[in-house]
């Protein structure tokens, strides 16, 4: 059921996913690590045959070490013969550097050893510009060199505005929906006002010059700043756990009445309720009847 029947939105149309999960999806990551420690197991022996030295993973990103008489396409083959949803891609050392998510892996053949130094992702160019940038102006040119840099490397561009879009709301969440934009230097004389708009894709964008343009011929004086809100995800569509009977739920604070007085009695507990009211003498045929209601 994790795997097929997924329900995902796209262009305001509902669609059924009929294998695999969604990308961003809570059970995404371990349902990956664990199909990808099955393919371990299952295939190590014959990779190491096949000329592998060393297999380090995240997630379903792998770094594999390989002797120089290797045929990487041998190994490409048993592995997307493993699955037929599965496909596997590689990128090989150049000038002895490869990249590995943020991190460029430099091999020194002298020295025998290997180095690593940042490689700078979309994410977190765009997070080390909101965290450095202390004006506006400073913090646009950043997010224009993202870009730059961004389209150089075959990153589409509406995947870039995407992202610095989402860590943009990100970031402002993280200050209880303030703007992270603190201690910014502004021009005094003009009024702020931020506006908050979805993010779908140029659509955005151009409603965004012609709501500045309205602006500066209508109220000049006015300086508004826009903040792009991703699309909201499936997981808030759909509920996704069965909510838990009162009785069952840990960590609560509870009230006891008296039978025979007027006396009550508070107290706490971080187990679920029931057990330690049975053990306060209520009767476990309460919380059968209450659950059958439910």
């Amino acid at each position: 059921m994790a795997t097929s029947e997924t329900h995902f939105i796209f262009n305001n149309n509902m669609y059924i996913q009929h294998h695999g999960v969604a990308m961003g999806a809570p059970l995404a990551p371990v349902i990956a690590d664990i199909f990808m420690a099955h393919l371990e197991t299952s295939l190590m022996d014959r990779l190491i045959d096949l000329g592998v030295c060393e297999w380090y993973r995240y997630v379903d990103d792998t770094f594999v070490l390989v002797s120089s008489l290797t045929d990487i396409t041998n190994i490409l083959s048993i592995l997307n013969n493993f699955h037929s949803s599965i496909k596997f891609t590689h990128k090989e050392e150049n000038y002895n550097k490869l990249e590995f998510l943020d991190i460029q892996v430099i091999r020194s053949p002298e020295q025998q050893r290997f180095e690593t130094t940042i490689y700078p992702s979309i994410v977190s160019m765009v997070n080390h510009a909101l965290n450095i940038c202390s004006t506006y102006t400073s913090l646009a040119a950043e997010l224009d060199e993202t870009r730059r840099i961004g389209v150089n490397n075959d990153y589409p561009l509406s995947f870039i505005d995407t992202v610095i879009g989402i860590q943009i709301s990100h970031y402002r969440e993280k200050l209880y929906g303030q703007s992270k934009l603190t201690n910014i230097e502004v021009d005094k004389n003009k009024k702020q006002i931020y506006v908050e708009t979805p993010f779908v894709s140029s659509c955005t964008l151009e409603l965004k010059k012609k709501i500045l343009h309205l602006t500066n011929k209508i109220q000049p004086d006015l300086d508004v700043q826009f903040f792009m809100k991703p699309p909201p995800s499936i997981q808030t569509l759909y509920q996704t756990k069965d909510p838990i009977i009162k009785h069952m739920c840990s960590d609560v604070v509870y009230h006891i009445k008296c039978i025979d007085c007027n006396q009550g009695y508070i107290g706490k507990t971080e187990r679920q309720c029931y057990r330690r009211l049975i053990e306060h003498g209520a009767s476990e045929s309460i919380f059968i009847d209450q659950q059958q209601q439910a």
